[in-house]
């Protein structure tokens, strides 16, 4: 009975250690330069591309200028075009991991692949991946890549690549994202032509929001493939969905069909 006892304690201090390294293998963030990034990182095996031209940042103020847009269609299939959408991020970031479920190919059953584009105006720690997680949706099995680099650095990645924004230790933060889908697409994702998002804040380091971090990677499942319907639209508060989706990070205003586009020489008007 004792010796029995014995190879049970065994086996739990075994599955014990063998959870925790698990736990502390796959939490530990891997750094990587935009550099690097540019030069190893495809579209095709990773499920993002990353770019980096100072005239991005210097000459976009709300709509894609001229060389941003050349670049990032010329890294796509013909076909090709961006969404009239402009989501605009000041000095907050949403740094819990996540899919953009609002134009997920699978959600939407997009013919082709939909992408999100981040252009990021600032240095530092940029954005978080997980490399390919696109391809083992809705499960992800690979460990998270955090990308630095410098202002003008775009990410172009599939919307169901698992993803997340640096906290970047409350350092200046703005960043602008787009949407890229196939022209025959674009009737699928019409919930989103004419979007204005303007999202400002004051930046918090909490101990809460590093413990939440890792628990959306760990926990990516189910928030992105079960209970995706609570971060499409927000309910109303008084509600048990407005209730639950307070806990969740998507406070924002959206204003659509606005006629104005504000943009920097030389960029010029592509509506």
């Amino acid at each position: 009975m004792r010796r029995q006892q014995s190879r049970y304690n065994q086996i739990y201090i075994i599955a014990i250690i063998c959870v925790v390294s698990f736990i502390i293998y796959y939490s530990t963030e891997s750094a990587e330069s935009f550099e690097t990034s540019i030069q190893t990182r495809t579209l095709a095996g990773d499920g993002f591309c990353v770019l980096q031209n100072e005239l991005y940042a210097n000459n976009t103020l709300d709509i894609p200028c001229p060389e941003l847009r050349r670049d990032v269609l010329n890294c796509l299939p013909e076909g090709y075009e961006f969404i009239d959408y402009v989501y605009k991020i000041k000095d907050v970031a949403l740094s819990t991991f996540h899919r953009d479920v609002t134009s997920s190919q699978r959600i939407y059953k997009t013919t082709h692949p939909v992408y999100t584009v981040i252009l990021y105006k600032y240095e530092g720690d940029l954005l978080s991946l997980c490399p390919n997680s696109h391809e083992t949706y809705p499960f992800v099995l690979s460990r998270i890549v955090t990308v630095n680099g410098t202002p003008g650095t775009t990410f172009i990645f599939d919307c169901d690549v698992l993803h997340a924004g640096c906290v970047n230790n409350c350092k200046r933060r703005e960043l602008i994202q787009y949407k890229v889908c196939h022209r025959d697409d674009l009737s699928k994702l019409s919930t989103l032509v004419g979007t204005r998002v303007d999202k400002k804040g004051v930046c918090k380091v909490k101990y809460y929001d590093t413990v939440m971090r890792k628990l959306t990677y760990f926990f990516e499942f189910p928030i992105n493939y079960i209970f995706y319907p609570l971060m499409i639209k927000r309910e109303n508060a008084n509600n048990i969905v407005g209730k639950i989706q307070s806990y969740i990070p998507i406070d924002f205003t959206i204003i659509r069909n606005s006629d104005k586009w504000i943009c920097a020489n030389p960029c010029q008007d592509h509506s």
